[in-house]
């Protein structure tokens, strides 16, 4: 199973927004993340990155 962390990209720091993600879906302008336990977060922003050999998927805001 490959469960991400999702990192929302500032300036030049990745600040965490949400672990074990197994679903992103981009959705008018934004991008919604959902994790294994059903929570789900929404950013206003885009997929700049997304890695499955470091398990991480990174965003950034428009």
């Amino acid at each position: 199973m490959c469960d991400l962390k999702a990192y929302i990209r500032n300036n030049d720091r990745e600040e965490l927004v949400l672990e074990s993600v197994n679903l992103i879906r981009s959705e008018g302008g934004e991008v919604v993340l959902r994790n294994l336990f059903g929570e789900e977060k929404r950013v206003q922003g885009e997929v700049r990155e997304v890695s499955l050999t470091k398990n991480r998927v990174v965003l950034e805001r428009r």
